[in-house]
């Protein structure tokens, strides 16, 4: 495929005014006196100028790259060819060939520059769409950068809380039994007795803490020695957490005096 886009049914030599075999030289030099004459710099308002100055550098474009020109010569057809540049009497430009297809270039006016008047070049729409390919791109990858880590430290969570949830509980002391008069509910000391159990000689461990402060929450009660008792499965979470082996200590030990052991 050629890099520039091209009709074959326009003569870009006509345009030009130069010969099939001219050289990048002439080429170039017989692109510069005509774009002095249709610039739009020099012909404000005028689209007939601006049609033809956007078909000089389509020809420019074509003729300048070798393999482009290689493609258009073939595509072209036969022709009356031109040997010599088109000359004529007036100071005027050869007349303006059918404009070229519009849907397939872009033209483009590069930045203002103060030493010289502004230039365009002509680009595909395909180069246009690649760049805004590669914008997205670019996008999608800082989204994936900011959304991968939350969505590992959400699964991590959830998997954390579901192992918790299916963990059976250990089987509470004969002290968890329910106490005469109380036909429903257990007392605080049977529920501080059957913590003190699961974190009896048990190293600092988070997940053990959670489990334990959840079954402190099924079994207790509204007495204070409950509000205590649950405090201390708060302690031991935070302990756990934070890696304080003094808290967690201090906080079984506080545990068994509530289940008179201690």
């Amino acid at each position: 495929m050629p890099r520039v886009p091209f009709d074959p049914s326009t003569d870009y030599y006509r345009v030009l005014g130069v010969g099939t075999g001219a050289s990048v030289e002439e080429i170039q030099a017989a692109y510069r006196k005509l774009a002095k004459a249709f610039h739009p710099d020099l012909n404000s308002g005028s689209s007939e100028a601006a049609q033809r100055m956007a078909t000089l550098n389509v020809a420019k474009s074509v003729l300048l790259d070798r393999d482009t020109r290689a493609i258009y010569d073939q595509l072209r057809g036969p022709r009356k060819l031109y040997t010599e540049p088109l000359r004529s009497s007036t100071a005027t430009a050869p007349p303006a060939p059918p404009p070229p297809a519009t849907d397939s270039v872009t033209v483009r006016y590069a930045p203002y520059q103060s030493t010289a008047r502004a230039r365009y070049r002509v680009v595909s729409n395909a180069a246009t769409r690649a760049e805004r390919r590669a914008g997205l791109d670019r996008g999608t990858g800082i989204l994936l950068l900011i959304a991968v880590p939350l969505i590992a430290a959400l699964s991590l969570y959830v998997f954390q809380a579901v192992q918790v949830s299916i963990e059976p509980l250990k089987a509470a002391s004969s002290d968890a039994i329910l106490a005469p008069g109380q036909s429903n509910r257990p007392t605080a000391r049977g529920a501080a007795d059957a913590a003190f159990q699961m974190v009896h000689a048990q190293p600092v461990s988070r997940d053990l803490a959670m489990r334990v402060n959840n079954f402190i929450l099924a079994r207790s009660d509204s007495t204070p020695e409950s509000e205590e008792l649950r405090a201390d499965g708060r302690r031991l979470v935070r302990s756990a957490s934070q890696g304080d082996t003094e808290t967690w200590d201090a906080t079984v030990n506080h545990i068994c005096q509530l289940a008179a052991r201690c």
